[in-house]
């Protein structure tokens, strides 16, 4: 069944690519890309000066590859008060959007004028450490500390989703990651069982590892707890009516992200949509995957939402697989990434389009080109901009040439906006900077379109 769908929909695929060419259907062509008065009219002189210093600063890449110890040696030298001055009128100040509801407010109405909404991202996350890379997993201590951690970060996601709420209603959206909820090593031992042994999806990953001798009592229930934070969050997101992304994360952890993340769509998305899961098109295994998760959300009959990204982890993923003598997880190029990312969205778009209210696509994407495709294809299946069944996502301080023109014209538009006290978000900022160091070193459009809209309000 699996064999007949992939034919049919690369069928349909090449089909969509050859005739993007010919589309006489121009509705995409009344976005423009090139408009800094539309990209940048909600920005102040001063943002748009810190805008285009930011963007020359992360060009050079010495600079974003030591980023942390600049960071820590800064902070030595200038204090914490002024410290944290420069940092609201740099780095900080561009790329997040406050540290509390309070400062989030005005930036929310600000963008909601010109129809652009926030995906809130109170942003927690953690990783294995470097001495952990060989796949040694020590990971059967209960620890009491940790608990409190993964507690804590529970009460703030929840407090997340009600700050959402208060400032959206209904149509509010956050995003947030596992691994804030569980220790990383536990995460890691879950997710290479589920890739060794391969259950089946009759079971859920609680009941597959209970009924194992694969982890220890302790082990069973960090994962039990993790499961318990995970539904108590999405329970808020239901009762604010909201919906939730759930980040993919590396590699070593992303199959049991995904697994758990489709259980819970199975769980809730009876009704309506509320989760989202986000696939990562640099993988050389999305395209299969996004296609029998389609399957089961038709069989099951349960709503599926698709964040589509090309991936932040490439560096530490090649990194990784040269290391371990392991298969390079991730496609060889750039190209062979894009050429995933689209067709991934025509397999999905064109299920949105036979099952209405049940599909739902994020073009979580910096990429003008893959924007560009979106719209085409959209304009040849005849979807219309106010339809529904796609929005666009780009980071928050990022490539505002591409949101704000795609807002001007009606389409479903947002920025994935981080926030919190600074010391939080420092460890954030570098790891996205370095994550995103090839989008800073060719972002020389986002540069001149601001130093374009400065000059032309200096001057006007």
């Amino acid at each position: 069944m699996i064999r007949q769908y992939k034919l049919q929909n690369v069928q349909t695929i090449q089909c969509f690519v050859r005739a993007l060419a010919s589309n006489s259907k121009n509705n995409h062509e009344k976005v423009k890309f090139d408009s800094s008065a539309t990209a940048y009219g909600h920005k102040s002189k001063s943002e748009l000066f810190r805008g285009w210093f930011v963007f020359k600063l992360c060009s050079y890449s010495s600079l974003v590859n030591n980023l942390s110890q600049l960071f820590n040696i800064s902070r030595t030298i200038l204090g914490q008060r002024l410290f944290e001055y420069i940092m609201r009128s740099t780095i900080y100040g561009h790329f997040v959007a406050g540290t509390n509801k309070t400062e989030l407010k005005p930036i929310t109405e600000r963008l909601r004028k010109h129809g652009v909404k926030l995906i809130l991202d109170y942003c927690m996350e953690s990783d294995i450490s470097s001495n952990n890379n060989q796949q040694k997993i020590n990971s059967s201590i209960l620890n009491p500390s940790n608990e409190n951690i993964y507690n804590e970060n529970l009460l703030k996601a929840i407090k997340n989703v009600q700050t959402a709420a208060e400032l959206y209603g209904s149509s509010a959206m956050i995003a947030m990651k596992i691994t804030a909820f569980v220790p990383p090593d536990i995460l890691q031992k879950l997710n290479q069982i589920l890739e060794e042994q391969q259950p089946s999806t009759k079971l859920s990953i609680l009941e597959f590892v209970s009924n194992t001798s694969t982890m220890n009592k302790d082990e069973l229930t960090e994962v039990k707890h993790l499961i318990q934070r995970i539904n108590r969050i999405i329970q808020e997101v239901k009762k604010h009516n909201g919906r939730i992304f759930i980040d993919a994360e590396q590699s070593y952890f992303q199959t049991a992200i995904h697994r758990l993340v489709l259980e819970l769509q199975e769980q809730y998305n009876r009704d309506n949509l509320i989760v989202y899961n986000t696939y990562q098109c640099y993988r050389k295994t999305t395209l299969n995957l996004l296609q029998q998760d389609l399957i089961r959300s038709k069989t099951n009959n349960f709503h599926i939402g698709f964040k589509l990204v090309r991936g932040a982890y490439m560096d530490q993923e090649r990194k990784r697989a040269a290391e371990m003598k392991i298969i390079d997880p991730i496609h060889p190029n750039f190209l062979a990434t894009t050429e995933s990312y689209h067709r991934a969205f025509v397999e999905t778009l064109e299920n949105a389009k036979k099952n209405p209210n049940k599909v739902h696509i994020f073009v979580a994407s910096h990429n003008e080109n893959t924007v560009q495709f979106a719209l085409k294809t959209m304009d040849l299946m005849n979807i219309k901009r106010d339809d529904g069944p796609v929005s666009f996502a780009t980071l928050f301080g990022m490539c505002d040439y591409l949101t704000f023109p795609l807002a001007a014209v009606g389409y479903d538009a947002y920025k994935l906006t981080p926030y919190g006290p600074i010391h939080r978000l420092l460890p954030y900022l570098t790891r996205r900077a370095q994550e995103n160091r090839a989008i800073f070193a060719k972002a020389e459009k986002d540069r001149q379109l601001h130093y374009k809209a400065l000059k032309e309000r200096i001057l006007h």
